[in-house]
């Protein structure tokens, strides 16, 4: 985990599952490893992975099957939610940090555009 990020290790965890879903890493139907081999991948503790993969089951990103494991949704709606708040989050979080230094809305978006050129 990223020792210099300030929110709590859970969010963090959740973040990062959220990544692997939405860049296909583990794409929807795929079985996610178990909370001890999460929480040695992640190098986190085991409760804690448990308190993240808690919070995705109640967004409906991951289910239980009952003695085979987790896995991850096949809802791709829910999926297509998750994608579009975080790129949400992130893109205000962009505006945010480039009014911190001075650059306006519509100069943060020309920015942007010109990038994907």
């Amino acid at each position: 985990m990223n020792t210099s990020d300030m929110r709590p290790v859970y969010v963090q965890l959740i973040d990062r599952i959220y990544t692997m879903v939405l860049s296909g890493q583990y794409p929807p139907g795929a079985k996610l490893p178990t909370v001890r081999d999460l929480a040695e991948m992640m190098q986190a503790n085991p409760n804690t992975v448990q308190r993240a993969l808690f919070y995705l089951e109640e967004q409906g990103i991951i289910y239980t099957q009952r003695t085979t494991g987790k896995f991850i949704t096949d809802d791709t709606n829910a999926i297509e939610r998750v994608r579009r708040s975080l790129a949400g989050v992130y893109s205000a979080e962009y505006f945010r940090k480039m009014q911190q230094i001075g650059i306006s809305r519509e100069e943060a978006k020309r920015i942007i555009t010109e990038e994907k050129e």
